[in-house]
Formats: C-alpha cells, structure tokens, sequence
C-alpha cells in the first residue's frame, strides 16, 4: 500500500513539473504509469537475476504504447521510488529501462512477444 502510495505522489511530482509541457504529455505520463502497473503484474521472473529482463521488457512495451517519453520518466521514478521506499534502487535497472526502450523503437518490436523476445537476448 505504501508502494503505491509512494509511486502515485512521484507521479504526482514529475506530471507538476511538466506543468508547461504539450498537453499531451500528461496523458502519456498517465498511459504509462497504467501500463506499467498491468505489465508488472504480467512480465513475472523466477530468479533475481531475472529483475533486468523484466526492467527491459517493461520499458519496451511501455514505450511502444505510451512513448520512450513517459516510458523512461516512469522508469526513473521508479528507482526514485526505491531509494525511498522498500525497493533497491539500482543503476543496472535504469541501464535495462534504456536497452527495453531501444528496442521499442526497433521496426521489429511492436507488442509484449517481441519484446520479451527482444530482452531475452540481453537478460
């Protein structure tokens, strides 16, 4: 519940400081704070290891769906998130947050199979 709590108020900061920003970008910020909540919850991991796979993945699919945007803004306020809450905040999953949004602006790359697809070969 703190969780949530925590990324919904990092949501909160990063929508106020875009306030001047296109129109638009709000309702990306919000696409991709939705999308990334659903896709946690689907893109599952065995091992610890696994936790990079998962950040690319994510990313990836975000990016297609709510742009490489509000993509890596969610993933920086994420491991924000961390640093503050009961995650670990780690520099390796920003890393993977950027390799999933390279791939989302890949041709090939259009849904969560060929991204998932895309980041197993790195993760």
């Amino acid at each position: 519940m703190l969780e949530i709590a925590m990324h919904k108020y990092i949501l909160a900061l990063f929508i106020s400081m875009t306030a001047f920003s296109a129109p638009n970008y709000h309702a990306d910020l919000f696409c991709a704070y939705d999308a990334a909540m659903k896709y946690k919850e689907i893109v599952k991991f065995e091992f610890q290891a696994r936790d990079k796979f998962r950040h690319c993945t994510i990313s990836c699919i975000v990016g297609i769906e709510c742009g490489v945007t509000a993509s890596a803004i969610m993933g920086m306020a994420k491991e924000i998130a961390d640093v503050f809450g009961p995650g670990n905040a780690e520099w390796g999953d920003l890393v993977a947050d950027i390799m999933g949004l390279r791939i989302s602006k890949r041709q090939s790359v259009y849904n969560l199979d060929t991204c998932s697809q895309s980041c197993e070969y790195y993760y």
